[in-house]
């Protein structure tokens, strides 16, 4: 079984209140693409804060208010949305950061859904490269995942120069890969 898992792919990272440049056209090209990625199961991965939530900084966070529940700027980013809607593999969303005062840049770091042990490949993306995409990374690992993990790194885009997650590749011994080579 292979597995694509897709970080944080919002509104709000992507022309919302936290942009990440180049965001909207790695995600396009996501979703043009996820018609012909073989896959098994797709997991997308949302910031779904609420309103008051710790990591905002006026309650004393780092990050401007973003992906609060049910505003707009935590949808799925549209193109990609209806590439989800009409993907023949079933999607699950696992929603992340919902608790007021805990802050939570992967959906790992506690657990993982117990169909990636089945998953003989994972591909990871998403936004942002150097924060919940890196976590994600750091989490799948610690957890004994990291043999399975390819990530998508044009699907990757960081608030840095990619840096760290391509850092963070390195020190994992994950397996690379792009749009185009799938």
């Amino acid at each position: 079984m292979k597995a694509l898992l897709i970080v944080d792919p919002q509104i709000d990272f992507i022309s919302g209140t936290l942009p990440v440049a180049g965001a909207d056209k790695a995600m396009d090209r996501l979703a043009e693409t996820l018609p012909a990625i073989a896959v098994d199961e797709i997991i997308v991965t949302m910031d779904c804060h609420p309103i008051r939530h710790c990591s905002f900084k006026e309650n004393g966070g780092i990050w401007p208010p973003h992906c609060v529940k049910y505003s707009v700027g935590a949808a799925i980013w549209p193109p990609l949305m209806q590439a989800l809607i009409e993907a023949r593999q079933p999607v699950t969303f696992i929603e992340k950061g919902t608790a007021v005062e805990r802050d939570q840049y992967s959906a790992f770091d506690e657990a993982y859904p117990a169909l990636l042990d089945d998953a003989e490949e994972i591909y990871l993306c998403g936004i942002a490269g150097n924060v919940c995409v890196l976590n994600t990374l750091k989490d799948l690992a610690r957890h004994g995942l990291g043999d399975k993990i390819t990530v998508i790194t044009d699907a990757a885009p960081s608030l840095d120069d990619g840096t760290a997650l391509r850092e963070m590749i390195e020190e994992t011994d994950v397996k690379i890969t792009t749009l185009n080579q799938l």
